[in-house]
């Protein structure tokens, strides 16, 4: 007799995989000579997609990201890139940064080549301190090192929602949102151990289990877990990680789940501030140029270390076929602890043109979030139309709160014709800067699907709440920031039989920030709309999806920087832009991703005369990348990879100084995998990956704050990676 759980696994199976095809000449057709009737053509798929779960191959075709509801991509009217585990393993993704190397319009290494944090830019936009895990912003704040970032290893998947996005998750900057998507408890048993080394050094082991506890299946587990010790391309830095995240499924009847879950990182890396000078690096010097592989701290002054966890529930109850209520909650919190020497953010060299003045930095910092997502989710009819309804209350409590200095004295220089590390005491600056952030912020939201026939209208509305509290404990000054917002988003789409989507949207954001600006004011909340046009085109007869996108999007109340992390709220920021994305499986053999980004930014508002009309920083014109794999007939078990990516010159100096213009750079990526079943049965489950990211070592800087001090970084050199899993 079949458990109710693997009766429940054929029906999603069937719900998800059986599609119709249908044309004008495939319903009813009669051949001329024997007036027979030509039956509808059905095509059976296999996967099962399900918006947050594992997805077949490098094709995604569901996202819950965009709606919150399971909304096939095609229905949805905004641009949306899916990163899935198997494009992630098959680039050899270690970070979330790395995984986003391909997507259109987001640049995944505008602060160079830094093992702490995950810098992304979409659309021009910084989305640090300001990501999102399974649905629930992160602790985080653009001004604190505690901000953590999620280990790639224990998601499923990445999902990339383009332009304004508060309709339905209140706080989040306009250029996007990143949500990642975490491995959960399946069905299937299934096991993985995994170990990897590179080029630089270093072992990391992986360990993935999950499948039912119990017999009848209403038990499911997952255990993810990762350590690692590797090698940088920086001498001395360790990159030292330690994650653990478990979770447990309780589904007693087809109507009912409840997902525990945690997730512990601990980061305790050696680390190399990312503080190089303009001259030496991007600038040549006429004395020494700065190798990539510099280290700039010191032992004396060798501190970094960060503890995240996280711990939550996700709940969903079907009372019916019309009504489903959902429920998810986590609380998470990161410390983190630094004391580092680092070369001097203003002055770098001294007149020797060799010797570099240095600082220290010491900071001590925490942030925590605790978020409540209730949505009650309808699916219903109203004459010819349908209706996926959605109406939620989130409610968000964060706090920041950091202390952090830095100093001169008794910091010893650094002589680049004669580095000497761990000589002198170094001694911990005093606190210079203390201050604590506490937000509350409430929001209600309602949205609604509608369809008919061929169009699909997505229509929602939401209003927040938000409470600022922005405390400078030096001064003993707190300074209160209380707003409330309307915002919107309406779009309409229309399916063509043939797989063509053509769709048109108008949304609106709200982004409540955490922080003063240069003059110790708190931040009013950022706000912005954007009007989108485009095109999804999703085969009928093949696994793939096309997408492009046109978009205008504007800003007001932008941060603009004044140097040194200070910046004020004194403008207007315009984004006018074309994204083209396509992910294929063209045969059996060959998978074929292609992307392409065009980005015309400007600055309309600013007290700023230099930057007033001109492009707005770390968002580059032109940005293009190919990926392609293919499984050769003649070796069975192998697959071969290789990809380029591209990126126009960019402006990252808020002087707009035309010698500290980023220039553009291609770089050039492989990767190859074997499966040793191919080779022996014995061997079943046994794979080995290989791969190559920047495969001709090009030597590039990734951005320049200023040209006499220690502002600038490198971004990541040639790394081989090679990784060995056995799963059973």
């Amino acid at each position: 007799m079949k458990s109710r759980r693997a009766v429940r696994r054929k029906r999603l199976w069937l719900a998800s995989t059986v599609t119709l095809s249908l044309t004008a000449t495939s319903v009813v057709a009669r051949a001329q000579d024997a007036g027979t009737t030509v039956l509808a053509t059905i095509i059976v798929e296999s996967g099962t997609d399900n918006g947050k779960g594992p997805a077949q191959g490098i094709v995604a075709k569901r996202s819950r990201s965009a709606s919150k509801t399971n909304t096939s991509l095609r229905e949805t009217p905004q641009a949306i890139s899916v990163v899935t585990r198997e494009q992630m393993d098959l680039q050899g993704a270690n970070t979330v940064a790395e995984a986003l190397r391909y997507t259109p319009g987001v640049l995944p290494d505008p602060n160079g080549y830094d093992i702490r944090y995950d810098w992304l830019y979409i659309r021009g936009f910084n989305t640090y301190g300001t990501m999102w895990l399974d649905g629930l912003v992160l602790p985080g704040d653009p001004n604190n090192y505690a901000t953590p970032s999620i280990n790639s290893f224990a998601l499923e998947r990445i999902d990339v929602i383009k332009g304004p996005t508060s309709v339905l998750y209140g706080r989040a900057v306009p250029g996007g949102l990143v949500n990642q998507v975490s491995k959960r408890p399946q069905d299937a048993a299934m096991n993985e151990v995994g170990v990897q080394t590179s080029s630089h050094g270093g072992v990391q082991g992986t360990l993935d289990m999950t499948g039912p506890l119990t017999e009848d299946g209403d038990w499911l587990y997952r255990i993810v877990a990762l350590g690692k010790n590797m090698g940088t391309q920086v001498d001395r830095e360790r990159e030292k990680q330690l994650m653990l995240a478990p979770s447990l499924t309780w589904a007693p009847t087809d109507q009912t789940s409840l997902t525990l879950y945690g997730y512990y990182q601990k980061d305790t890396p050696n680390f190399s501030p990312r503080f190089y000078p303009a001259v030496g690096t991007l600038i040549d010097n006429p004395i020494v140029n700065i190798p990539r592989d510099m280290y700039f701290g010191d032992p004396n002054a060798d501190v970094f270390e960060r503890d995240f966890y996280a711990l939550g529930y996700e709940f969903e109850h079907e009372f019916n076929e019309t009504w489903t209520v959902r429920q998810n909650l986590r609380y998470g919190r990161s410390d983190q602890n630094m004391f580092l020497a680092l070369v001097n953010p203003v002055f770098a060299y001294q007149p020797d043109g060799h010797t570099l003045n240095r600082a220290s930095a010491v900071s001590d910092d925490w942030v925590s979030t605790f978020n409540v997502d209730t949505q009650v989710e309808a699916r219903f009819d109203t004459g010819a139309f349908g209706h996926t309804l959605l109406l939620g209350l989130d409610y968000l409590k964060s706090s920041s709160s950091t202390n952090f200095g830095n100093g001169l004295v008794d910091v010893p220089p650094l002589d680049l014709l004669d580095p000497r590390y761990g000589e002198v005491d170094i001694p911990v600056p005093a606190i210079q800067r203390s201050g604590l952030q506490e937000q509350q912020q409430v929001g209600l939201y309602a949205q609604d699907q509608i369809r008919y026939d061929n169009w699909v209208g997505t229509f929602g509305l939401r209003y927040d709440f938000s409470d600022i509290d922005s405390t400078d404990r030096i001064a003993g000054k707190t300074v209160a920031n209380d707003d409330q917002r309307l915002t919107w988003r309406a779009g309409l789409t229309y399916l063509f039989d043939n797989g063509l989507a053509p769709y048109a949207s108008y949304s609106t954001s709200f982004l409540p920030t955490l922080g003063v600006d240069a003059n110790l004011e708190p931040y009013k909340a950022q706000t912005a709309k954007q009007f989108e046009i485009g095109l999804k085109y999703e085969p009928a007869e093949g696994r793939g999806l096309v997408s492009v996108s046109l978009f205008d999007m504007t800003q007001e109340n932008a941060l603009t920087s004044i140097g040194m992390n200070q910046f004020l709220q004194i403008g207007e920021q315009r984004v006018r832009g074309l994204e083209i994305e396509g992910k294929y499986e063209l045969t059996p053999e060959v998978d074929l991703l292609a992307a392409y980004a065009f980005s015309d930014s400007e600055v309309v508002k600013s007290r700023n005369a230099v930057e007033l009309g001109r492009e707005m920083l770390r968002l580059p014109e032109h940005q293009g990348s190919v990926w392609l794999s293919y499984r050769p007939n003649v070796i069975e078990g192998l697959t071969l990879s290789a990809g380029v990516r591209a990126t126009s010159s960019y402006q990252t100096d808020s002087t707009y100084n035309d010698l500290l213009r980023i220039p553009g750079r291609a770089l050039v990526d492989i990767g190859a995998e074997l499966d040793f079943a191919a080779i022996n049965k014995d061997f079943a489950g046994t794979k080995l990956r290989v791969n190559v990211t920047n495969l001709f070592d090009k030597e590039y800087v990734s951005h320049c704050l200023n040209i006499t001090g220690g502002s600038c970084n490198y971004g990541a050199g040639r790394a081989i990676t090679a990784s060995l899993k056995y799963s059973w």
